[in-house]
């Protein structure tokens, strides 16, 4: 972990992050821009980067949606699981780095990361922007909430996004938002 920063950055850090019964960017609500992309785009499978416990996921899961989710914390990846046991409708936890998901061959209709991305690197977001490019259906939409001053110390703007965004999606639409009190934003990804 960065010595000047708090915030998590490498699998380790997040499993030790995660070791916790409480990690401090716990999510207790589903956001109300979530529960809209799967409604308005008549979603049937989705994939979640950056899954964290799975809460979001599991979420999808009941309203009856094929769910992939990823996250490259093991501990974060057998919590989730253990979290979804009892559930009729499960998602498919897979420990794996968001920026190499080539353990996963489906598409996806839909898929979103609260969270995830604005802790990587510049190269790492290309990457992950390829990958996400690759699962997602053409027309699906990828949505994102990031941290407008990131962990790393690269600010977040409409600009990075659709520039990270730019070979394979059309930055549809960006709003600001005090999610966990933080300036940010949601970010609308829609993949050519």
């Amino acid at each position: 972990m960065n010595e000047q920063s708090i915030v998590p950055v490498e699998s380790e850090d997040f499993d030790r992050a995660y070791s916790f019964p409480i990690t401090a960017w716990g999510d207790f609500r589903i956001p109300s821009e979530l529960k809209e992309l799967v409604q308005k785009n008549n979603a049937h499978k989705a994939l979640e980067l950056g899954c964290g416990l799975g809460r979001f996921s599991r979420y999808l899961a009941k309203q009856g949606l094929a769910v992939t989710a990823v996250d490259f914390s093991p501990v974060a990846i057998a919590k989730a699981r253990k979290k979804a046991e009892n559930g009729r409708s499960k998602p498919d936890f897979i420990t794996a780095n968001v920026t190499n998901l080539g353990v996963i061959k489906d598409s996806f209709d839909v898929s979103f990361d609260v969270g995830c991305f604005h802790c990587l690197h510049e190269t790492a977001r290309y990457k992950y922007a390829s990958e996400v490019c690759r699962l997602l259906k053409p027309g699906g939409i990828h949505l994102i909430w990031a941290l407008d001053a990131a962990p790393g110390g690269i600010e977040m703007t409409p600009a990075v996004i659709s520039e990270t965004f730019k070979a394979g999606f059309q930055l549809q639409d960006s709003s600001a938002s005090r999610r966990r009190i933080a300036k940010s934003h949601w970010y609308w990804l829609a993949r050519k």
